[in-house]
């Protein structure tokens, strides 16, 4: 064989050779990234699955939060949880099966532990339920100078607090813990049959402000201001200690009231000066006479952002539950409510037609004089103060989620 013979065969075996081993390297460069596609994908496939699992746990964990908050209310109907040990410390509620309950340390033996049945018996949560204690091991309630957050003149207060523990549980062995700090909203504390801050006269000789309470035995003055009360046309005023105090001290967080509970409004208006006639957001119903207290089972929230002008309520304007007016309110002509009326400025009532407030009003405005008349009857009711609070969800003073 000749040289250049050799060397053309030399050189194309070389080649074969080479595209050979360039076609190994390929294939062996494709199968690691297959591989590391699959295993990518397998990754991301189980970071999917634990953080759908991590997801379920945590709403099973609400769900049992949810579960404590409903059966802690004062008005809860499915199996209430009764906390009538208010000043134990020990006290400790579990809700859950036994076994779950006895890994949170639930002991049936101990008489300060009560166990609750889940009110979903296929979700799976176990809780733990108890107050509240200062380093010394103290109950604190809402109010308590605690680091709560909330403002320590906010007079809605006095409830214990509830520390509320919730594990969620999956097939998959995931859990998730979270923590509220939560409280039942107390009745608001209203002093008089009306409260005022502002210079406010009562006229009319068929004008009534009853302290005197009319379903309880809570009798409290007909009128407590800041100010000074003037009376002409001989209005009825009376109460216990005394029917009129002027010039209290007893400066009652208005604003501060009115923010809370404007949060629960289920009927929210925004008005400037603007007059509505025959708004209905109840119907008590009325007492033998204008004089004597109305019943009624419904409790709204009206709630009047009035830009700060007023709002004017007039042609048989009716309700039940708590009307928070931030501004002015005027009322004119017939006028029925069945609750607390919480203003931050001032109140008017004039003309005929027949009023009736069976529960109380606080008026927190501090320059405009309130006027009473026009055939009022401002009736004291505890039972009409306590059913405004009774039926609100417990409120939430912190929320956490517990690591491990």
């Amino acid at each position: 064989m000749s040289q250049s013979c050799f060397r053309r065969v030399f050189t194309a075996e070389s080649e074969k050779g080479a595209v050979l081993i360039t076609g190994l390297l390929l294939v062996f460069v494709l199968t690691i990234l297959s591989m590391a596609a699959m295993m990518s994908t397998s990754a991301e496939l189980r970071i999917g699955a634990n953080d759908r699992s991590a997801k379920r746990a945590f709403y099973l964990a609400e769900a049992g939060l949810e579960d404590a908050r409903t059966r802690l209310q004062v008005s809860a109907s499915a199996s209430p949880i009764q906390d009538n040990q208010p000043t134990n410390s020990n006290w400790k509620v579990f809700i859950g099966t036994e076994e779950k309950s006895s890994g949170k340390g639930y002991q049936s033996a101990d008489s300060n532990h009560i166990r609750y049945d889940k009110l979903n018996s296929s979700l799976d949560y176990v809780v733990t339920v108890t107050h509240k204690l200062d380093p010394s091991g103290n109950i604190l309630k809402w109010g308590d100078n605690n680091g709560d957050g909330i403002p320590e003149e906010n007079l809605v207060k006095g409830k214990n607090i509830y520390v509320i523990t919730s594990d969620g549980y999956t097939p998959t062995g995931a859990y998730k813990t979270v923590m509220i700090e939560a409280t039942q909203v107390a009745s608001i504390p209203v002093p008089a049959a009306l409260y005022t801050k502002a210079h406010t006269k009562i006229q009319g000789t068929s004008t009534y402000v009853i302290g005197m309470d009319q379903c309880g035995a809570m009798n409290v003055p007909g009128i407590i201001t800041m100010a000074e009360v003037t009376q002409t046309g001989n209005p009825t005023i009376t109460g216990a200690p005394v029917p009129i105090i002027e010039n209290s001290s007893q400066d009652v967080q208005i604003q501060q009231m009115f923010n809370q509970f404007k949060g629960n409004r289920n009927y929210s208006y925004n008005v400037n000066g603007d007059t509505l006639t025959g708004g209905n957001w109840g119907s008590p119903v009325p007492g033998s006479t204008q004089q004597h207290p109305t019943t009624c089972n419904a409790q709204n929230v009206v709630y009047f952002n009035t830009n700060s002008t007023y709002v004017k309520l007039t042609g048989g304007t009716s309700g039940c539950g708590l009307l928070l007016v931030e501004g002015d309110l005027h009322v004119h002509g017939g006028f029925q409510w069945y609750g607390v009326i919480i203003v931050t400025g001032s109140v008017t009532f004039t003309g005929g037609g027949g009023k009736n407030v069976t529960g109380s009003i606080l008026a927190g405005g501090n320059v405009s004089a309130d006027l009473i008349g026009g055939d009022a009857n401002i009736i004291y009711c505890s039972q009409a103060i306590e059913d405004q609070t009774k039926n609100l969800p417990l409120v939430t003073l912190r929320w956490v989620e517990l690591f491990s």
